[in-house]
């Protein structure tokens, strides 16, 4: 049974980790060395035998971000339970993930002390992937060998990700772009570029009605985009120059949200905004005018990627979900819902033929949005527009530092 999503749910709350505990002060305020309880570094470079090649021990505890799997109307999810039923593992999916740096607070004692977590999957942010890699703190997998679905299914640009290459740590969930959101109402012309958001002529021109985002990695790299600079490649000279950017454009800020963005950029508030592709293709379900740009410079894609940490209890089972939602059936069950970017292109096809369904059963309704979701490079993204897409730079502790302080300096003045 097909899931049609009946109304707008805001994406997980990534931007509270920007002007909260950010992983530096985490780190920093504990005293924790990288590396695990004797402090020596593991991860990218710290060898050992992959996880799995073994049988499954039928439990499963699957953590994740709220509202970012497929649900029923009893607020089960049919790709969990048909997960259930084909392998015979027990899965406890928890919600427990509302950011980043405080969840990896909730489990970052039991890693350093070498001791299970509770979570088998975790669902996390590439960033923090690469920090977990740094520190030891996830278990090494073989794509190969135990997740032959992601090989076969998922798109390239999932296969060579800066922050963990050639997957061995970790495999993508979802994706999303961060790039400008703009109502076509409120603006006199077509937005293309990241000059429209940062020139001071066009500052002034919408004083009052630009969004910005409280999420530091976001800002700082659009800010970097529009100084040509690839984020993954910026030092701290860059980023002191994109900071003059976003403190000339300050003044006419009119706030630096978080999710709530999408609520003043619905009803009329914000005239140009950053946004997330996902929140933008669910504000479309109501208003269609509204619009979404890859600008000319580029954007930021990021991934929540499905990672095992260091130590966790049925590493087999979690290989074997892993691999199970990447069958493009399932990918597409859990893209009807959730609209973001699923890693698996295939998945287009399915959504389209479940519409052609839905069309033939008389359900118009349902037809409509589904064709909505195969049709949008929101949630299918184009060929041109992942070209000009780039990651966040995975940042050492001392970067961290630098760089939030840098944009509190811009948000707090």
């Amino acid at each position: 049974m097909r899931i049609m999503k009946m109304e707008r749910r805001a994406r997980p709350a990534r931007a509270m980790a920007a002007v909260g505990v950010t992983m530096a002060l985490v780190l920093g305020a504990c005293g924790i060395e990288p590396g695990g309880s004797n402090g020596e570094t593991a991860g990218a470079s710290g060898g050992g035998e992959p996880v799995g090649g073994g049988e499954t021990a039928g439990v499963l505890n699957f953590t994740n971000w709220p509202l970012y799997i497929d649900q029923d109307d009893d607020g089960n999810s049919p790709t969990i339970q048909q997960f259930e039923d084909e392998t015979g593992i027990d899965v406890t999916y928890s919600e427990a993930i509302q950011d980043n740096s405080s969840f990896f607070g909730t489990i970052q004692p039991q890693l350093q002390a070498g001791q299970d977590t509770g979570h088998d999957i975790i669902v996390v942010t590439d960033w923090m992937i690469g920090n977990m890699i740094e520190l030891g703190y996830l278990e090494q997998i073989d794509v190969e060998r135990d997740i032959p679905n992601f090989m076969e299914h998922a798109a390239d640009k999932y296969k060579d990700r800066s922050y963990d290459p050639d997957n061995l740590y970790s495999v993508p969930w979802q994706s999303g772009i961060t790039g400008i959101g703009y109502n076509p109402a409120l603006v006199d012309e077509e937005i293309t570029s990241l000059a429209q958001l940062f020139d001071p002529e066009f500052i002034e021109k919408y004083c009052g009605q630009i969004g910005m985002f409280s999420e530091m990695r976001d800002v700082i790299s659009l800010a970097l985009l529009y100084n040509g600079v690839i984020p993954e490649e910026a030092t701290i000279e860059d980023v002191e120059a994109a900071q003059e950017i976003l403190l000339e454009q300050a003044e006419c800020v009119r706030g630096y949200y978080g999710n709530e963005y999408a609520d003043d950029f619905a009803n009329g508030s914000l005239a140009i905004t950053m946004a997330w592709s996902g929140d933008v293709f669910q504000l479309q379900l109501d208003n269609p005018d509204l619009q979404f740009v890859v600008p000319d410079e580029g954007a930021i894609l990021w991934t929540d990627n499905m990672a095992i940490p260091k130590g966790a209890e049925h590493p087999n089972d979690a290989l074997a979900m892993m691999d199970y939602v990447y069958r493009p059936e399932v990918a597409a069950q859990v893209a009807e819902w959730v609209n973001y970017i699923t890693p698996v292109p295939g998945a287009q096809e399915i959504v389209i033929q479940h519409a052609d369904e839905a069309e033939a059963d008389g359900d118009t309704e349902t037809a409509e949005y589904l064709r909505a979701v195969a049709e949008s490079p929101l949630v299918f993204p184009t060929d041109e527009m992942l070209s000009r897409l780039y990651s966040y730079k995975v940042l050492s502790e001392e970067e961290e530092r630098q760089w939030a302080e840098l944009f509190q300096e811009v948000t707090q003045g």
